[in-house]
């Protein structure tokens, strides 16, 4: 309710009002800040898709014999009094590991889990699109973002339901962290995220699979159906344990951006100031006069 000030002076009133109590004003994200933060994530999506790497196979035996290799790789560097001391107490330390499989690997799903845990779900999700949508269409204009290429037609690759997948993982994992800070949330934005990518990624290979099966009538229609199983296993069962590592990873190590993210997209707002209003019917009367 507005309160009055009457100040007298010979036979007028001059009132002053005060204005009512002004509302918070709810503070906008800048769409500059937002629109560099969102090339900065397709920007590490692309880096993401060409920096694939190859890995030791995770299965137990072969994981088991990349450690025998790396433990004797450091047994061999020892000086040769401390070898024969550990060869003595170890006798295993010398045995030569088998044969090691390599996988290929690409951390699309660690980029997508930490852009989520850092952008928060507008940035993350926009940056994932656009990073998707360049792949498709960027072929035709001479740009290539995915690592085997792109196009139009790349939607009959068998990752493609991967690549659609980081979309869904970069907002759960930015919906589940958002304004949060317990590990709680941090790990169950990064199961969240990881799961969801290979959900659908699996989901889209049978998917894919039985539509060409159905309407096609063959299956061999495309050139990875007969090999089905074996797609599966190295893009889910080989990946997904390196998925959970790397992710744990990134967001433990983006933990402190979320900050500057906020900086750079919530600008400082100056509180407005209260005026003061002289009662306009009151200075009219008092100017008749």
């Amino acid at each position: 309710m507005s309160r009055f000030l009457n100040h007298h002076a010979g036979d007028s009133n001059l009132h002053l009002v005060e204005e009512p109590p002004l509302r918070p004003k709810k503070k906008r994200k800048s769409f500059i800040g937002q629109s560099v933060l969102v090339m900065m994530g397709t920007v590490v999506f692309f880096f993401a898709a060409f920096t694939c790497v190859d890995l030791p196979t995770a299965t137990p035996d072969n994981i088991q014999e990349y450690s025998q290799e790396k433990i004797l790789w450091a047994y061999n560097l020892l000086p040769e009094r401390w070898q024969s001391e550990v060869s003595t107490r170890i006798p295993k330390v010398k045995r030569h590991p088998y044969a090691i499989e390599y996988s290929p690997y690409c951390p699309y799903v660690p980029a997508a889990v930490a852009l989520g845990y850092i952008f928060g779900t507008f940035m993350a999700v926009t940056s994932a699109a656009v990073f998707l949508v360049l792949g498709i269409l960027g072929p035709l204009v001479g740009l290539f973002v995915f690592a085997q290429g792109g196009g139009l037609n790349y939607y009959l690759q068998p990752g493609f339901g991967y690549l659609v997948g980081i979309i869904l993982a970069a907002w759960l994992t930015g919906k589940i962290t958002a304004d949060r800070r317990t590990s709680l949330s941090q790990i169950a934005g990064i199961v969240a995220g990881v799961v969801a990518v290979h959900l659908i990624g699996a989901a889209y290979l049978f998917g894919a699979y039985l539509f060409f099966y159905i309407v096609e009538g063959s299956k061999t229609f495309l050139e990875w159906q007969p090999f089905l199983f074996k797609y599966l296993r190295n893009l889910s069962w080989y990946a997904l344990p390196y998925d959970v590592l790397f992710s744990i990873a990134a967001v433990g190590l983006a933990f402190p951006l979320r900050f500057i993210v906020k900086v750079l997209t919530v600008p400082e707002q100056a509180p407005r100031q209260r005026s003061a209003a002289y009662d306009r019917r009151a200075l009219e009367e008092l100017s008749a006069r």
